[in-house]
């Protein structure tokens, strides 16, 4: 019989469990290192479980007790059944390890899979969520919405800049401000009279206003000889009266009762030489705001500018039972026809409509083809700037320029 240690049944090197030897210098210089896998597949470690474990134990337990049948010497026919459904035990427990592996090993791909997915997921959703903070961030800073009116708490006045202005009018009343503007620019050299202009916009009635940086340069334009000897006039620009809202007034509340609170519950003892009636003739209501079937409504209130002062300074307005946050309102009105700022659709002088879409002339956004292309500013398009921003945008140059426009027509009174 052959040696038993070069029996292949036998606990040779080949069977052993302990690891294999290491190799030597030399041929850890000659062996190379293995090339990395082409496959994205995760990389699974073997872990151990106590049924892969179970049956390590039992394979253990088979082989040795085939060492030993062998280690008796000439096997007979009882014996060699004995070795052979032994090694059938071997056989089948190696394949149900094996199956446990790889059932194991797909187990793991697919949870680290899942777990990859659930990582991009989150850092998809962290983003969102940074973007989203800096979309409010910005909608709170810059638009100009009721709601938004609501939260601005700490900068309670509109504080516009330091401009001094003067109107010019022509003394022919048919003549336009575009004649008046070229005229004036004709004969008035800022140049020679060292002036600081800021601004040179039309108005109505043929008219035209001029801006500057101080008092001194107004001084200038108005004892210019120039101007007299040309046919126009010069005269101090009459401001509008600023406008207050107030928000989340009751409607069921007449307007009348609105306003009498408002001085009663308000101002008659800020205001004690103001009687209620000459409060009442005072101001003037705008305007409503809000939507219908709704418990509350917003009143856009025209008043003096020393009212205007106490009640923006009070920060809210108490009518009957109820709180109404004030500020002040300066929206710009922009024509839905010409999709310009400063009149309304029923006064625009334009016979066809501008798509606030595309901001092409002739149809309007419900007869526009180029609704699957970005929006463009029809306002800024129409005087050739940057137009790749949505009509009305709160960013709109245009629309931050009307603003800004509106409010230096505006008397606060150093407010």
């Amino acid at each position: 019989m052959s040696n038993p240690g070069q029996s292949p049944f036998g606990r040779s090197q080949l069977l052993r469990r302990s690891p294999p030897p290491t190799p030597s210098p030399s041929e850890q210089h000659h062996q190379k290192d293995p090339e990395p896998s082409a496959s994205t597949e995760p990389v699974v470690e073997l872990i151990s479980t106590p049924e892969i474990q179970k049956w390590l134990t039992s394979i253990d337990a088979f082989m040795s007790e085939v060492c030993g049948i062998v280690a008796e010497g000439k096997m007979n026919n009882d014996q060699k059944l004995r070795v052979t459904n032994l090694c059938r035990k071997v056989s089948h427990g190696t394949s149900q390890i094996a199956v446990l592996y790889q059932s194991l090993k797909q187990k793991t791909i697919q949870a680290h899979v899942t777990i990859q997915q659930l990582q991009g997921q989150q850092e998809i959703a962290n983003s969102l969520q940074e973007l989203k903070q800096v979309v409010e961030a910005e909608r709170k800073s810059d638009c100009t919405s009721y709601a938004n009116m609501v939260k601005k708490g700490e900068d309670k006045f509109i504080r516009p800049a330091n401009l001094s202005s003067i109107a010019i009018y022509p003394n022919d009343k048919t003549q336009t401000s575009d004649a008046t503007k070229s005229l004036v620019q004709k004969i008035i050299s800022p140049e020679e009279m060292k002036l600081r202009v800021r601004g040179l916009k039309k108005i109505r009635n043929g008219g035209v206003i001029i801006s500057a940086d101080s008092k001194g340069d107004i001084e200038k334009l108005k004892t210019s000889e120039k101007l007299v000897s040309s046919g126009l006039k010069v005269e101090e620009p009459t401001k509008r009266r600023p406008r207050i809202a107030v928000i989340g007034v009751p409607v069921a509340l007449t307007e009348s009762d609105v306003m009498e609170c408002i001085y009663e519950q308000n101002l008659s003892d800020k205001l004690p030489n103001t009687t209620r009636a000459s409060f009442l003739n005072d101001i003037r209501l705008s305007h409503k705001s809000g939507k219908k079937d709704r418990p509350t409504c917003n009143y856009i209130i025209e008043v003096p500018a020393i009212i205007r002062k106490l009640l923006i300074n009070q920060g809210r307005i108490f009518i009957n039972w109820t709180s109404c946050p004030v500020k002040d309102f300066t929206i710009v009105t922009r024509c839905f026809n010409c999709q310009q700022f400063g009149h309304a659709a029923k006064f625009c002088r334009e016979t066809s409509p501008t798509c606030n879409h595309c901001g092409e002339m002739g149809h309007s956004f419900k007869e526009c083809n180029n609704k699957s292309s970005p929006s463009q500013c029809a306002t800024c398009r129409r005087f050739k700037r940057k137009c790749d921003h949505p009509t009305g945008d709160v960013n709109c140059p245009a629309r931050k320029y009307a603003e800004d426009s509106y409010i230096h027509t505006i008397d606060y009174e150093g407010a």
